[in-house]
């Protein structure tokens, strides 16, 4: 007979190390989960190289039994996340949830983080969040027969009942949709040319030799485009650098695009090959070989996929159609390529301004994520 579960902080470089390499023991059987870099986990829970610790103070957790990793989750006290939500200062967070099938552990993993926010005066610990709402979120909760995009979750169909018994409900649901080239093309292709008849709008590729400057746009019509959605905290500079560092090797200005509104800036998009089907051969390891088949899935074979990860167009420009033409330029440079489509995600369940037009372009949902609230006592 087994013991009892037993909680406790992670402290010190061996527990950090046995804490990230949890899921890839607990996940090696799923077929379609697809292993991180261990150097890039490594990078994100080091208080040294990730951003988020300059604002946020983080509880890392490890459940053990008879000596052995079990399952882990982090708390979060995100001080950026209460200045930006006023009326939800209230609510801390929990993330980089892992736990094996078993309700007690579930259980144990969530009153840890729970007493922890409580004792810093949060009565809601929101989750899981991976480890801010611009990061990776929610719990996969449908479309468990495919393999997780870059930048996107996947888990066991378990995660949700396990934290729905541990005194969890629904927060919010976000979707990610897949828009296929080939039932996108003939309908965008005749918005986007009345559109451009219409001559104010104009779409540029990114020009990666003014970077910075771009990404200083990107940074600023994100903020803008997004501040009034569920969740949102604007990024710090060094949160975008230190994203923008990690995907602009796979940044192709074919697939991320400028629009203009008489010839200002209003909007963009940016799609990147799905590098998941590539670190998918390399699991989670560069040495000895997997570099060169993250090379070799990248530069020869290629991606069957794009993934859309970021799109914005300024309030005073909505409604003019410059998101679809945005879209449409995305479609139209995929259709001489290996591209068979893009996952476009995550997309707030009510965001109707953005799915309406993606399910007339025959976009799919694909894949449904929740997020949840519990309550925390201190």
């Amino acid at each position: 007979m087994s013991s009892a579960v037993q909680v406790r902080p992670a402290a010190g470089p061996a527990d950090i190390d046995a804490f990230i390499r949890f899921p890839y023991r607990l996940h090696r059987d799923q077929p379609h989960w697809v292993p991180p870099l261990l150097m890039e986990r490594r990078d994100f829970m080091n208080p040294l190289k990730n951003p988020l610790y300059e604002y946020a103070s983080v509880q890392p957790f490890l459940a053990e039994r008879d000596g052995r990793v079990v399952g882990t989750v982090a708390a979060v006290a995100n001080a950026r996340y209460g200045q930006f939500h006023p009326d939800e200062t209230h609510v801390g967070f929990f993330g980089l949830f892992e736990c094996e099938d078993d309700p007690g552990t579930a259980q144990a993993l969530l009153d840890a983080a729970c007493a922890w926010l409580g004792e810093r005066g949060f009565t809601v610990a929101r989750g899981p969040v991976n480890l801010t709402t611009n990061d990776i979120l929610g719990v996969l909760i449908d479309g468990f027969g495919e393999d997780n995009a870059i930048m996107m979750p996947y888990n066991p169909a378990y995660y949700g009942p396990l934290l729905e018994n541990a005194g969890c409900a629904k927060a919010k649901d976000v979707y990610a949709y897949y828009l296929a080239r080939k039932d996108a093309g003939p309908r965008l292709g005749r918005i986007a040319a009345r559109l451009e008849r219409e001559g104010a709008l104009r779409i540029r590729p990114i020009d990666m030799k003014r970077w910075r400057q771009e990404l200083d746009f990107v940074r600023d019509t994100y903020n803008k485009a997004w501040s009034r959605n569920w969740g949102f905290v604007p990024w710090t500079d060094r949160e975008l650098a230190f994203i923008a560092t990690e995907l602009k090797p796979l940044v192709d200005p074919r697939f991320a695009f400028v629009g203009e509104v008489a010839g200002e800036p209003a909007g963009f998009i940016v799609s990147v090959p799905d590098a998941n089907e590539a670190l998918k051969l390399a699991k989670g390891r560069l040495l000895p070989t997997g570099l060169l088949k993250i090379l070799w899935k990248l530069k020869v074979q290629g991606c069957r996929n794009l993934r859309t990860m970021i799109m914005g167009v300024l309030p005073e420009h909505r409604n003019r159609g410059l998101d679809l033409l945005l879209i449409h330029h995305t479609v139209q440079n995929a259709m001489p390529t290996q591209y068979q489509g893009s996952e476009l995600g995550w997309i707030l369940e009510d965001n109707h301004a953005l799915i309406s037009p993606l399910e007339q372009l025959k976009a799919k949902r694909t894949k449904t994520y929740r997020v949840y609230d519990r309550p925390c006592r201190s």
